[in-house]
């Protein structure tokens, strides 16, 4: 076949066949990869770049309780990861990790009235802005706070 009557088209052409013969309008329709997980369907940008930052970076899960009335840390922190150090190798970390969240929230509650959230957002400050610090990663950081 000679190449003049070849036609390579890419994801996104259209190609059209009419009575004057065939036409191919380039990139005329958005196209990409579609991501399927499962039964769930198709899964968006923000799905893929968590999964991305949860495969480089890893978690970090801070667990906490305080009074519900008060702030006070009555039990932990306790921290919990997976894919950013692994915690028998690091306890020294992980342990100056959990004074630096007390510290944090004990802060809080000397700052003035303390809610659920606040304590959360002192909790996952303190803590990306220390492991940034020490170790130059930026894994998830989810904190766990139950109220008593």
């Amino acid at each position: 076949m000679p190449a003049a009557k070849a036609i390579v088209c890419e994801d996104g052409d259209v190609v059209t066949l009419g009575p004057e013969g065939l036409d191919v309008e380039r990139r005329a329709v958005a196209a990409g990869y579609t991501y399927v997980d499962g039964i769930v369907g198709d899964v968006g940008h923000g799905v893929l770049r968590d999964r991305r930052a949860l495969s480089e970076e890893g978690v970090v899960v801070v667990i906490v309780t305080v009074d519900a009335q008060t702030g006070v840390v009555l039990n932990g922190p306790e921290i919990v990861t997976r894919g950013w150090v692994y915690a028998p190798e690091a306890e020294e970390l992980l342990e100056e990790a959990k004074q630096v969240v007390l510290a944090a929230l004990e802060a809080a509650v000397t700052e003035g009235p303390t809610d659920f959230e606040t304590v959360r957002r002192h909790a996952r400050k303190s803590l990306g802005r220390f492991i940034a610090d020490r170790t130059r990663r930026r894994p998830i950081v989810i904190p766990v706070v139950m109220e008593a």
